[in-house]
């Protein structure tokens, strides 16, 4: 695929590729290279204070549905691009009705094995337009690390709103882009390059304004608005700045995780939504999370 390409910022208010690739050759990527390759986040074995990590910023957010609508005891949940399963992996040992889908099983087959029977492997469209026909719904439908990646994601909004039902709430995560920090690094010369521009990988690169007038312009309404911990605060520091000296980039992963499970430690989910949706409304974090509710 070509890499020249060219960045535009679109109505609702984030950036995106202007020349996508086809349905085909992005199809292609994801399949055959996305897991195989152990490309961008994804690695063969994780540590405890890892999977500590992962666990803990799912039951985060689960605290944080909570708190947005009433769910039924036994739920259901659709994890849309569930690559390495650890969501699924979550909820079935909390025994909940879940379906994961996405282009390729080898996440799930080398990590979450015995989640395979929750899985569906295929086109995430064609995935979903068949349970549209079976008049599917679904109490939380969950997008991590997706909508950046997809050809269009008005479409895959819209399509999402059809799985849903009055109290349906959509998790979306996506990396929080162009944002001022990033931009001030660059601007400033802490960093010599857009490190954050990745294609073919991700098409759109969202920020706070953005993902909350797509998702309206969708019929979802924002409920709650939160970030992660700002890992990108270290690149104003040369002595930790992972862009410019890639030595530092395990070390820096590593603080990160730290000091969010010392976070969790002291047990007071709603303060740390409250920390987290601060660092949100500035525009701070690595990433964006938001909650969203079918309108």
């Amino acid at each position: 695929m070509d890499k020249n390409i060219d960045i535009i910022k679109n109505d609702f208010g984030f950036f995106e590729v202007k020349n996508k690739p086809t349905k085909e050759d992005l199809n292609n990527y994801y399949k055959n290279k996305y897991y195989q390759f152990d490309k961008g986040n994804y690695q063969k074995k994780y540590s405890n204070e890892e999977m500590n990590y992962i666990n803990n910023s799912i039951e985060l957010k689960l605290h944080a549905i909570k708190k947005i609508v009433n769910l039924p005891q036994k739920f259901s949940l659709l994890d849309v691009g569930c690559g390495e399963g650890w969501v699924l992996n979550y909820f079935s040992q909390l025994s909940q009705n879940i379906i994961g889908i996405d282009f390729s099983i080898s996440g799930i087959k080398n990590h979450n094995k015995h989640c395979e029977k929750f899985f569906i492997e295929g086109d995430i469209e064609e995935i979903i337009a068949n349970f549209k026909k079976k008049n599917r719904t679904f109490d939380i439908i969950w997008l991590d690390n997706v909508l950046e990646h997809v050809l269009s994601p008005v479409d895959l909004l819209n399509n999402l709103y059809s799985l849903s039902h009055k109290n349906t709430i959509l998790v979306i995560e996506v990396p929080n882009d162009f944002s001022i920090l990033q931009n001030y690094a660059y601007e400033n010369k802490f960093i010599d390059s857009q490190f954050w521009i990745v294609y073919p990988d991700h098409l759109s690169y969202f920020n706070k304004e953005g993902l909350i007038n797509i998702t309206n312009y969708c019929n979802w309404s924002k409920e709650l608005l939160i970030s992660d911990f700002p890992i990108d605060f270290n690149l104003l520091n040369n002595t930790s700045n992972y862009i410019s000296d890639k030595t530092k980039g395990k070390d820096a992963h590593l603080q990160r995780i730290l000091i969010q499970n010392l976070m969790f430690n002291t047990k007071n989910m709603d303060s740390i939504i409250q920390f987290y949706s601060s660092l949100a409304n500035l525009g701070l974090g690595r990433q964006i999370i938001g909650f969203f509710k079918a309108k």
